[in-house]
């Protein structure tokens, strides 16, 4: 399960998911709010299980906006000022939505205060708040780097950045020198396309 931490200054390998800090990152490098590590579930993933629930329960052209509305209604409550609001929130869409669809309901309902953590951290700013799963950062490395490219030419063009790309955070991962890295990867492609 990931965990919560809050991250200053230069980027971080993520901590272990027992809230032990990585042993090979200086400890000058990770910053926490607070003395430990707060596990907070994940309310994107929450937020799907209630939507495949619903287009079950309510699978008609008809419910279409009937769906919008519990979902648009399920997600508001994670912007609500405080916990406390957000647990009134839940008890009056669950009243409204359980006779319709009990088991959109229920996932939601269903741990929801582990997906209130987040609130614990009033004085932090949320852009600030970075996951520990190891997934988010490949995933914002290549975002990132799809953004500076806009658009390629070809799907092999595409291919070939994914590629770069992976082999990229492979090396990082492994603390491989990426010159000695992408040169290889320059002479093995040679080779393929002379």
């Amino acid at each position: 399960m990931p965990s919560l931490a809050v991250v200053w200054g230069k980027v971080c390998e993520p901590s272990k998911s027992d809230g032990a800090v990585n042993s090979e990152v200086p400890l000058d490098c990770v910053q926490v709010y607070g003395n430990s590590i707060l596990d907070q579930r994940g309310i994107f993933h929450k937020l799907k299980h209630v939507c495949d629930n619903v287009r079950s329960e309510l699978k008609s052209k008809e419910h279409k906006e009937t769906r919008k509305t519990l979902m648009d209604q399920a997600a508001l409550m994670y912007r609500a000022p405080h916990a406390g609001a957000a647990r009134h929130q839940l008890d009056d869409w669950s009243q409204t939505w359980r006779p319709q669809a009990p088991d959109a309901v229920a996932p939601l309902e269903r741990d929801f205060e582990h997906t209130l953590v987040f609130y614990q951290l009033a004085a932090v700013t949320r852009e600030w708040i970075r996951s520990t799963s190891l997934l988010e950062r490949p995933n914002r490395e290549l975002r990132r780097k799809f953004r500076q490219a806009v658009t390629f030419g070809s799907v092999t063009g595409a291919h070939a950045a994914v590629y770069l790309q992976v082999q990229r955070l492979h090396a990082y991962w492994t603390k491989a020198n990426w010159w000695h890295v992408s040169h290889a990867l320059y002479f093995s492609l040679g080779a393929l396309y002379p």
